[in-house]
């Protein structure tokens, strides 16, 4: 345990040295939440109410969505274990005294703590600015479900990643297959849009799959727009996956290591 706390422990430190991507980061926090202010001011000019959001709950979601988003690193882990294969240079962590899972997930949960501040504030800055009056919820069952499943949101995201990123051991290019599930993902977490305006079958659905409990369940709790069995529900299924994930994970990793010839340890 103690060498994935230093990991962490690096990682952590090594974002003071890159200060532009900080920067970018709360940037892009920023735009997010402005492009949303810009677009939902213009629909609500006309109407009160969108599918049970009034514009301050609206605009609550995609604080809270923004900041999620922000500082879930875990898409790194795929292009970068795909980078590392290719390139023959991935021998080293497949040599070292470390679980390569473990490795990638305490340097990303060390990224995502550092930059978390950072989109705090941008979304505060946003607040003030734009005088959005946030619908916070003050109950406590329905925050800390949100933090569990947030927890465990980022857990999935990180053994999914490192999932697709192994791949690589069979297929070598994977590069246009990143693109595609990226974008596929950003819409099923809710990041794009509230899933909540889709279709009740779609919404059906998609509430059986993972990647609605990473973002739109716990942003969904926090802004009391969603009941505490709805939460338990969200946080038994993300917890399902995660654990079905690990085991997938680990299970690809050890058939598909013997079939690497990378060199450079």
């Amino acid at each position: 345990m103690k060498k994935y706390i230093e990991v962490f422990r690096m990682s952590f430190k090594m974002q003071i040295i890159w200060r532009f991507d900080v920067a970018m980061t709360m940037v892009a926090t920023i735009g997010r939440i402005l492009a949303a202010w810009i677009l939902w001011q213009a629909i609500f000019s006309s109407q009160a109410m969108v599918k049970g959001f009034s514009l301050p709950s609206m605009l609550t979601y995609y604080i809270l969505g923004a900041v999620l988003a922000s500082v879930d690193f875990s898409h790194q882990i795929s292009g970068e274990i795909s980078a590392l294969i290719r390139s023959g240079r991935f021998s080293g962590h497949m040599v070292t005294p470390m679980n390569p899972l473990g490795f990638f997930g305490a340097m990303t949960l060390g990224e995502s703590a550092f930059h978390l501040g950072f989109s705090v504030l941008a979304a505060m800055l946003c607040t003030l600015f734009f005088r959005v009056n946030l619908t916070i919820t003050h109950n406590m069952a329905q925050i800390s479900l949100a933090v569990i499943m947030i927890l465990l949101g980022l857990v999935f995201m990180t053994c999914y990643q490192f999932l697709i990123g192994i791949l690589t051991f069979k297929f070598q290019e994977i590069g246009f297959f990143l693109h595609i599930q990226w974008n596929i993902i950003a819409f099923a977490t809710g990041s794009l849009v509230p899933l909540s305006l889709l279709p009740d079958t779609m919404l059906a659905v998609l509430r059986m799959l993972p990647f609605t409990h990473v973002v739109y369940t716990p942003v969904m709790l926090l802004s009391g727009q969603a009941s505490i069995a709805e939460g338990l529900f969200g946080l038994g299924l993300i917890a399902a996956w995660t654990m079905a994930m690990y085991f997938a994970a680990e299970r690809a990793y050890t058939f598909l290591r013997v079939k690497y010839d990378g060199v450079g340890i």
